[in-house]
């Protein structure tokens, strides 16, 4: 595990974290005198699938991909997530392994509160508890839709869906369209959608070609997002 050494947290982190933002200062003061920081290198594995569920973690800085490997070594990336992102409780609500492996796909900062802490904290405080539900419930419904809709989706639609997803995720206004400050590799995207990197690549050059991107740097503007968006539909 490739990690640069833990530090203390702030109030002022924590504050910008959707779980804690019923959370009063002093509130926050308490989970940042339990909580610590620790910084993780571009591609570093934070867990591995399996590992004990001994912590949460919150996104401070950067962005990590949930992934699995199936039976016959095929990665798949469930899902990325940024700052303001968690992971990690389900193991630590039940004590079972890791179900995933979190990997970094630039350089991050996560504040971890250990199992003990943690479900001391959601003793005490009803915010919290129900912070966590709700964001629990929604992440639940956006995994079944996501399940579902892929079920249908031929790979045109599941790559326009994934780019509009990083778009709302990802996406500052930029010049000619909506920038996509998250950097991923062809061979990523595939791991997200289920397909191959040489399909990946053809796709958005498709795309591309259709003035629904553009991949003139090193980051992909959305163009059109009507006209992609209408992919889905």
């Amino acid at each position: 595990m490739q990690h640069i050494p833990e530090r203390h947290i702030d109030a002022v982190l924590l504050k910008k974290v959707p779980l804690f933002a019923e959370f009063s200062d002093a509130d926050l003061g308490a989970v940042a005198s339990l909580a610590q920081t620790r910084r993780y290198a571009k591609h570093a594995v934070l867990v591995y699938e399996g590992d004990p569920g001994d912590a949460l973690f919150i996104v401070i800085a950067g962005n990590v991909a949930v992934t699995r490997v199936s039976n016959d070594g095929k990665e798949t990336i469930l899902s990325i997530l940024k700052e303001g992102d968690f992971f990690g409780e389900m193991g630590v609500l039940d004590a079972s392994p890791r179900s995933a492996t979190i990997k970094a796909l630039r350089d991050v900062e996560v504040a971890i509160l250990a199992r003990k802490e943690f479900l001391d904290l959601l003793v005490k405080s009803p915010h919290m508890s129900l912070s966590l539900v709700l964001a629990l419930s929604s992440r639940l419904r956006a995994t079944n839709q996501a399940i579902q809709a892929a079920a249908y989706q031929d790979i045109r639609t599941r790559l326009a869906s994934l780019l509009i997803n990083l778009e709302k995720n990802f996406g500052e206004a930029s010049d000619g369209g909506v920038r996509l400050t998250l950097r991923l590799t062809n061979q990523e995207m595939a791991n997200m959608i289920g397909t191959t990197r040489e399909t990946v690549n053809r796709m958005l050059n498709r795309f591309w070609d259709e003035k629904l991107i553009d991949m003139r740097t090193a980051n992909i503007v959305i163009v059109d997002h009507d006209r992609l968006q209408a992919i889905l539909n």
